[in-house]
Formats: C-alpha cells, structure tokens, sequence
C-alpha cells in the first residue's frame, strides 16, 4: 500500500513539473522593443508623409521586434530641427535615428554625437552632412543614407528640357525651383544648367520661386507669361507647382507648353496621361523610409553594415525619367 502511495505522489510531482513545463514553453516571448525617433522636415509634406509611411511598412517586417516611432516635425525650419536633435540626444530614449534633413550641414555634430553614444542613424533624401551634393555617407558610422543627390537630380530635369527642346530653336525656357536659395535647390540648379548650357538652342528667360505649392506656382507662372508669351518650356523642382503652371497655361489660353517636374506623384502620372504635363523625374520616397527603417533596426540587432549609400530608383530598377510613353507602368508613391 505505501508502494502504491508513493508511486502516486511521484506520479504527481512529474505531472506538476510537466505541466509547469508546458505552460512556461506556451508563454509568448518578450518582443525586443526599437525606439526610433523620426526626424521629419516637415511632417504636413507629403514627400515626408510617404516616407513615414515606408518607415512603418520596414516595421512590420520585424515580427519579433516591437519598432516604437516618434515622430518629430522640423516645419521646414533648421533651427527648430537642431533642437529637436539635441533634445533627444539628452533623452537618451532611443536606439535609432531616422533624419529627413531640412538642411543636413547644421545637424552634422550632433548626428556625431549621437553616433559616438551608439544611436544608429539613418537620412534619407537631403544628405546628412556638409556637402549637400553628396550622394554617398558623409558621417563616419552613420548607418545609411538613402537618396539620389540634388545634383544628379538636376541633371535629369535637364535631360527632359533638352529633349523637349530638341528642333525648337530658340527654346524659351522657364525654371521655376522651390526656393532658390536653399542649398538643394542651388545644388538642383547646377545640375539643370550643367546639361542645357550645353544646348545652343535653349535660354532660359525666366526663373521665378514656385514655394513648392501650386498657389504660388501658379501666380509666378502668370506674370511670367505676361512677360514671355512665347514660351515652350516649363521646367519645376516639384510636381506641385507644374500642377499650378498647368491651371495658369489653360486660364491663359495656351497649349503646346512642354512640362516637367519632379516626383512622378499620383497627380503628376494623370496629368501626363492626359497631355497636360510631359514629363518628370522618379522620387521614392515610400522606397527610402523602407530602406532607412530597415537599416536601423538591423543595426540595432547587430546585424547589417554602417555607411551604406543607397540610389532607390537604380535599387527598384523603375528608371529615373517617365514621360507619357512609359509613365502608364509606373506606380507613384506621393501625392503632390
């Protein structure tokens, strides 16, 4: 009988321990959290709405990684961005970096701060570091940057000029940046110029801000009209000001004027489709918070390399130049 006991209470110390065993094993595991602070130029862009977008689609990728983002907007002001830089260098909050640079010289020592505490940092579109020409990682340790160059830019806005130009001689030509004094935009302009001075037939008549919205893209494309009536080109740093030169050709009554932006958004791919606009320069930026978001957590985790320089249209293969005869394939990833 004391065998039988025995037997039994042995019997029930092992289910215990079995079942403990069971249950421990059933127990989910603690999910590695990432704090990612997302440095924004301007949180109400869409270019940088998109690429927030892509930093949650990388997120996801990481099942077993909680990626915790928060996000910080800059309101296009350097100053403001400095600070906010600072602020979370202080914090001490986060594991990783994400910088959309307004202007990325200023940014420079703290990124480096932050890098000698071992914060990964990521940039995407406007270089972080003092040359804004730069295509290639200008920090030592940053994580990535991802982006195809103002000056390289340029260039393919004026390859779309040139071709727009090609048999019209004289071609009057209206360059109408963002800003022109933004360090990009002077970088974008040296692009521009470094292919249409080669062109005999081409002068540009006219260079007016556009603000990188349609309302005042639209004025500027007004008065020049008044002055230049004849032109045949218009040519933009931003998909959004073609929009407002488009609504100033048809209130003026004129057809035939040739025109090119950058970003190939959503609004821009219909616009070529129906005539009205004829051509832009591919921007990913979905594509660029993806790979940024990526980057930085891998790093996080100790995997991947530092310094990586990443041309998202030649990464995707979708080519850096549409025009009606290839912008149907195209999938957008902003709205203008």
């Amino acid at each position: 009988m004391k065998k039988v006991f025995a037997i039994a209470a042995t019997l029930a110390i092992v289910g215990a321990l079995t079942a403990g065993l069971v249950s421990a094993s059933a127990a989910p595991r603690q999910k590695k959290t990432v704090n990612v602070a997302v440095f924004l130029a301007s949180a109400a862009n869409t270019y940088w709405a998109a690429s927030l977008l892509g930093a949650k689609d990388a997120a996801k990728k990481f099942p077993d990684v909680n990626v915790k983002f928060t996000v910080f907007d800059g309101q296009f002001n350097t100053n403001k961005q400095v600070n906010q830089l600072r602020d979370a260098l202080v914090s001490k909050k986060y594991d990783a970096w994400y910088v959309g640079p307004n202007d990325g010289g200023p940014l420079t020592p703290t990124i480096k701060q932050a890098i000698k505490q071992g914060v990964k940092v990521g940039c995407s579109l406007v270089p972080c570091g003092p040359d804004i020409r730069a295509t290639k990682v200008q920090i030592p340790g940053q994580t990535i940057f991802a982006g195809i160059g103002f000056f390289p830019n340029g260039q393919l806005l004026g390859r779309l000029v040139a071709q727009g130009c090609k048999g019209i001689d004289p071609c009057k030509v209206f360059w109408m940046p963002g800003l022109p004094t933004l360090p990009l935009e002077k970088a974008r302009t040296d692009g521009l110029n470094s292919i249409i001075k080669k062109e005999k037939n081409i002068q540009v008549v006219a260079i007016q801000p556009g603000g990188y919205l349609a309302a005042p893209a639209l004025t500027a494309t007004q008065n020049v009209l008044q002055a230049h009536p004849d032109i045949n080109v218009i040519v933009s740093s931003g998909d959004q000001m073609i929009a407002g030169a488009v609504r100033a050709a048809k209130a003026a009554g004129k057809k035939g004027i040739k025109m090119y932006a950058d970003g190939c958004t959503f609004e821009t791919k219909k616009l070529i489709l129906q005539g009205l606009e004829t051509g832009c320069a591919v921007y990913l930026p979905r594509t660029e918070g993806r790979l940024v978001v990526t980057a930085l957590v891998n790093a996080v985790l100790g995997k991947g390399k530092a310094n990586q320089s990443v041309d998202p249209n030649k990464l995707t293969k979708v080519g850096s130049l549409r025009t009606r005869a290839n912008i149907a394939s195209f999938t957008p990833e902003f709205h203008s």
